[in-house]
């Protein structure tokens, strides 16, 4: 999408400056963590070179300006040198003298001022730089690196665009997402009046003989995918390839396929991020417990002639590890949250959801009742009115107790060579022999009181104990992904006060765990 509004900008000469970088090779930076003392800073030099290359390639496509020309523009950076640069540190080899001096140049003073040098001759007003996958990776180290370069690359003139996603984007203690700008979805939900045509738009361009299949199967398959235009286009080729003795055994088993591969999905960010595992674990358990309940409620629901794909859930906002875990079936694309919030009274606020729509399919959410089974009469009933309430759940109603009190991050890998645990009663690390952070330090250290942490004043102490309620210990304040912005509601805290804070406890933490 982020491409797309690139191609779209560099052909209306009306439209911004687009520069588009990709920082899909994220992980590969990963090992430097472990074995290079400098890292961060390599990390640093290595996004501002990647934008510099983009900036080069987005001038240089439009054949507009001879090489010597943009090589003044550029500064006189060396692009074959800078291209050497990136790949080696994307592969993790030392760096010449040479090319540690080319790092060094690599300023956000200098990338601005080369934005500013191709925003004259472009003879556009402002630049727009679009960040792709820039979220991808799960460190934390480098996604506040990251974030507090978009922060300071940010002008008059300069604006930067990431994609970040809802679950597991952690900003850092320097950049605080809702005071430096706003988050806009771009899932299309499946509730929208132009759902339906706009994934035939995509398919009619993609799939061969597309005209050819059955419009009740491009209906049900519109459905299933949830939104997701490259999942309608996988499943309608699962189709078109057959296989299958009946259309109906072949929509099955399709659809089966296609949720236990979200879910798989879903499972795989507790590898990338095993402090997650047992928010991922329990959110599995939810997330099969709400289409349940909702396939329940529609089996009467159908019979008024009505449907219902919305759930709502009130207590989540009461405690961070479960909005943490809503946030993660969000960004695996298991929930749609549906934009606005409904309140029902002062103890009675809802969050409302859909849950992915192939998971009500795989349950027979709306054949239930039916002797016969077709696509068309499953499109039939997708397609009825919505009741005017949706089913209605606390969250202790989805989750007991004991599996609400559960939810907690993980203890965290080996410290020295980032190994994951075999067990949580793991002394030393089966890799590198080095001693690992005890059960009890850890639990410890997570469930100290938050305002009781050394280093804050007797004010911040205060606000912290009377105000930041939803807050009260360490683990809950670490547990959300932009604290900033809990401590910005209080009064007279702002953003410089939030950092010190965040810093306070963040030290606090890593102290601690040594």
């Amino acid at each position: 999408m982020m491409r797309y509004a690139a191609i779209l900008c560099r052909d209306d000469s009306k439209k911004p400056f687009a520069i588009y970088v990709s920082f899909n090779r994220y992980y590969r930076l990963e090992p430097m963590l472990v074995s290079r003392a400098n890292a961060i800073t390599l990390f640093h030099s290595w996004v501002l070179a990647r934008i510099i290359l983009a900036a080069y390639e987005t001038i240089a496509d439009t054949n507009e300006f001879n090489q010597d020309d943009i090589c003044r523009w550029l500064n006189y950076l060396n692009i074959k040198e800078l291209e050497k640069l990136v790949g080696r540190l994307e592969k993790n080899l030392p760096l010449t003298t040479q090319e540690q001096d080319l790092a060094n140049e690599l300023t956000i003073y200098n990338t601005k001022n080369i934005i500013d040098n191709l925003l004259k001759i472009s003879c556009r007003p402002r630049c727009i730089l679009l960040l792709d996958d820039a979220a991808l990776t799960l460190t934390p180290e480098y996604m506040g690196e990251f974030f507090d370069i978009f922060r300071t690359l940010k002008t008059a003139k300069i604006s930067p665009k990431a994609s970040v996603y809802p679950g597991t984007t952690e900003y850092g203690a320097r950049f605080h997402p809702t005071q430096e700008g706003g988050f806009h979805s771009v899932w299309l939900s499946v509730e929208d009046s132009s759902y339906s045509d706009t994934m035939s738009t995509i398919a009619s361009r993609r799939i061969e003989n597309y005209t050819e299949i059955a419009e009740d199967v491009k209906e049900y398959l519109k459905f299933a995918a949830f939104g997701i235009p490259r999942a309608f286009l996988f499943m309608l080729k699962e189709y078109q390839m057959g296989g299958f003795k009946t259309p109906q055994q072949g929509l099955n088993r399709i659809i089966q396929a296609h949720i236990e591969a979200r879910l798989e999905e879903f499972r795989s960010i507790s590898l990338k991020s095993p402090k997650l595992r047992t928010l991922i674990e329990q959110g599995e358990t939810l997330f099969s417990r709400i289409v349940i309940a909702l396939k329940e409620f529609n089996d009467t629901q159908l019979e008024k002639g009505v449907k219902q794909l919305r759930v709502g859930i009130s207590g989540i906002d009461e405690k961070p590890h479960v909005e943490r875990m809503f946030n993660l079936l969000i960004e695996a694309g298991l929930l749609y949250e549906v934009p606005e919030k409904v309140s029902h009274g002062a103890d009675r606020n809802y969050n409302r959801y859909v849950p992915h729509i192939a998971a009500l399919l795989n349950q027979r959410a709306f054949s239930a009742n039916e002797r016969g089974w077709s696509p068309r009469i499953i499109v039939d009933k997708l397609n009825l009115k919505s009741g005017k309430q949706p089913l209605r759940r606390a969250i202790s109603s989805l989750l007991n107790k004991d599996e609400l009190d559960s939810l907690k991050f993980d203890l965290p890998p080996c410290s020295s060579c980032g190994t994951e645990r075999v067990q949580q009663s793991q002394k030393f690390c089966h890799n590198c022999g080095s001693e690992l952070i005890d059960s009890s330090t850890f639990e410890s250290c997570i469930s100290l009181p938050l305002h009781e942490v050394p280093g804050l004043t007797k004010w911040q102490t205060e606000k912290i104990k009377k105000e930041l309620t939803k807050f009260k210990t360490i683990g809950d304040f670490l547990s959300t992904q932009d604290p900033g912005a809990e401590l910005r509601r209080l009064h007279r805290i702002g953003q410089a006060r939030a950092e010190k804070i965040i810093n306070v406890i963040t030290g606090f933490v890593d102290d601690f765990l040594q």
